[in-house]
């Protein structure tokens, strides 16, 4: 984790591509400094739930919302306002083979 991503910077600076994900598992982590985030998904398929996370210390993860299931090919995004974490990643609950899940976030 070797930059933090937040409201001190440029707005250009706050954003990261957290990863792509092809099967059940997570990005990695980046530590953060704000308290509203924005998570982009960028699905390819038609069974993808994904799940943002927080972590205080960077080893136990609790999400920041509901999970969130993609029923088809598309970009979307969750807003989390008002979240106090220090570090953020998502995680893929569930996927189809052959499916995909290219995660970028946001911070302020």
């Amino acid at each position: 984790m070797p930059e933090i991503y937040g409201a001190w910077a440029d707005r250009r600076s706050n954003i990261v591509e957290l990863g792509t994900l092809t099967a059940v598992g997570e990005t990695a982590a980046v530590e953060v400094s704000g308290d509203s985030f924005t998570f982009v998904h960028d699905v390819t398929g038609n069974n993808v739930t994904t799940i943002d996370e927080g972590s205080l210390d960077g080893t136990h993860w609790f999400s920041l919302d509901e999970a969130k299931t993609h029923g088809s090919t598309g970009v979307s995004a969750v807003f989390y306002p008002n979240r106090v974490v220090r570090y953020v990643r998502s995680r893929v609950s569930a996927i189809d083979p052959g499916e995909s899940v290219i995660i970028t976030m946001a911070c302020d």
